[in-house]
């Protein structure tokens, strides 16, 4: 998803588009790993010092809402962002050494057995599959 994609997308659903919105889509575009809200906030604030944390987490919400963000927990009860690179959920490596996380190409609910769940009569509306480790640059640092 490029920023145009999702400017279009916050117009179609009456969003304005505000010089600190298009902040927190360009810092999203930029990194590479999943981003707290508290972490974007200190990213945008030498820009806008007067941007107040609430602004960051109901932008941030917007864009979650919109399915322009995937939201991910990676265990410590903190929600992390980042931008999707196309439509659909996602499931991640996720590296405890730099925090860098990568996507999987693959979706593991699809490899399981839908009749155990079918079984207990329960719906499935989401799920996350995460693994979590250390990626190759973490592994091979200089102590």
């Amino acid at each position: 998803m490029n920023v145009q994609d999702i400017i279009i997308k916050l117009r179609e659903n009456g969003y304005k588009i505000t010089p600190q919105r298009q902040e927190i889509i360009a810092v999203l575009m930029h990194e590479k790993k999943h981003l707290t809200v508290e972490e974007i906030h200190t990213l945008i604030s030498h820009h806008y010092p007067n941007l107040s944390p609430d602004t960051v987490y109901r932008n941030v919400g917007v864009l979650a809402q919109l399915n322009v963000l995937a939201r991910a927990d990676f265990g410590d009860g903190r929600a992390r962002y980042k931008l999707l690179e196309h439509d659909g959920h996602k499931h991640h490596l996720v590296c405890l050494g730099c925090g860098n996380s990568e996507e999987v190409d693959f979706c593991p609910l699809d490899y399981m057995d839908s009749r155990a769940i079918r079984d207990k009569k329960f719906d499935v509306k989401r799920h996350s599959f995460e693994i979590y480790g250390y990626c190759w640059a973490c592994r091979h640092k200089e102590v």
